[in-house]
């Protein structure tokens, strides 16, 4: 079974990549496996607030279906933005990452 801090290391890298520190809520997590594969299916939202939020979330994700992020011991085996919206100083996206363990 995957350690629980895959989505920490994941939602770090997520943070770094957009520019700021979001809050994240709605977490929700299912374990995930194959034949060869454990790990976790999460469903999360991050939310950025202030003046820039807007640009962080732009930041966060551009280009994300490509990007590569080093979990150590997991693996980002997929992500998908869900939803995405901004509204007056909050942006939000809803995300779903499937994370496997590789030990």
């Amino acid at each position: 079974m995957i350690r629980p801090d895959g989505l920490s290391r994941l939602i770090r890298a997520l943070a770094k990549r957009a520019g700021a520190r979001p809050v994240v809520e709605n977490v929700r997590s299912v374990p995930w496996s194959s034949i060869t594969f454990d790990g976790t299916r999460h469903c999360f939202s991050l939310h950025f607030n202030g003046d820039q939020a807007a640009d962080h979330l732009h930041a966060l994700c551009d280009g994300l279906d490509y990007a590569e992020f080093d979990l150590f011991t997991h693996i980002l085996v997929d992500i998908a933005i869900i939803e995405k919206r901004t509204d007056s100083g909050r942006g939000t996206a809803r995300i779903e990452a499937l994370i496997i363990d590789n030990d």
